[in-house]
């Protein structure tokens, strides 16, 4: 199935919209031509899909707005070996002015670039942006966008949730996910902890980075972490751990926004 993100944003008082990443299913993972400087893969047979790390959201069109008028535009994007989306198509246009809202929004969009091999490649994907205009009882979302915006910790935790519950894709959802890791990087134990059940959990688990993550929520003194990472760390090589261990020495000291 397509992998399929929803990111709620809220543009002021009484405007909201949603849009939606889908990153779809693709024949293989072999090289498309591509204008390019590199070839251009698609997810799937060992290529893996780019990671959002940057959303900004779009913005209604005055038209749009006036009207009122919603609706969802489908892009063709390919996101580049540097996390920049490049070659960005509207696949069906929608009008009103919101297919150039979309193009503007999304071409400043940055990602985690799909990898090959261990390598960095570029990767094309589909997105539908999703315009939709709700009242006021979204306001407590609202509210959370601007204090995740200043980087307060529990605002990014919280919006996670919402994203992950929205998605109904327990911890995969990649918005959700981006959400989660700015969390604990903001010092958030529960986050932290949370990175780390994913990670650990992974199909091809990042042991190190998983150990990191639950080393760090213990620090803090969150609850789970203690088994956690006494189970992890019966699964790991000596060397895992030390790895683990040297990341955990130099990460910064951060606090909870």
């Amino acid at each position: 199935m397509p992998l399929k993100i929803t990111v709620a944003f809220y543009l002021a008082a009484l405007v909201t919209g949603v849009f939606c990443l889908n990153a779809q299913e693709q024949p293989s993972g072999d090289a498309q031509n591509s204008a390019g400087p590199a070839p251009v893969f698609r997810p799937g047979h060992g290529v893996t899909e780019p990671r959002p790390i940057y959303v900004p959201v779009p913005e209604f069109s005055e038209q749009a707005l006036t009207a009122p008028y919603q609706g969802t535009c489908t892009l063709s994007i390919v996101v580049g070996e540097d996390g920049k989306p490049r070659n960005v198509k509207v696949m069906n246009p929608i009008g009103m002015g919101l297919d150039e809202k979309a193009i503007e929004a999304v071409s400043n969009w940055r990602f985690e670039p799909g990898t090959k091999d261990g390598k960095p490649v570029a990767v094309q994907l589909m997105v539908e942006v999703d315009f939709h205009l709700y009242g006021n009882n979204d306001r407590r979302i609202a509210d959370l966008m601007k204090q995740a915006a200043k980087g307060d910790a529990k605002a990014e935790l919280e919006l996670s949730t919402v994203y992950f519950k929205v998605q109904d894709s327990g911890r995969n959802d990649p918005v959700g996910l981006m959400y989660l890791e700015r969390a604990a990087k903001h010092g958030s134990p529960r986050a932290q902890f949370l990175m780390g059940e994913h990670i650990a959990h992974e199909s091809a688990p990042a042991y190190p980075k998983a150990y990191m993550w639950y080393a760090l929520a213990q620090r803090s003194g969150y609850k789970h972490s203690d088994k956690a990472l006494k189970q992890l760390s019966a699964k790991m090589t000596q060397e895992q751990i030390q790895a683990g261990q040297t990341l955990v020495d130099n990460w910064p000291i951060a606090s909870t926004k």
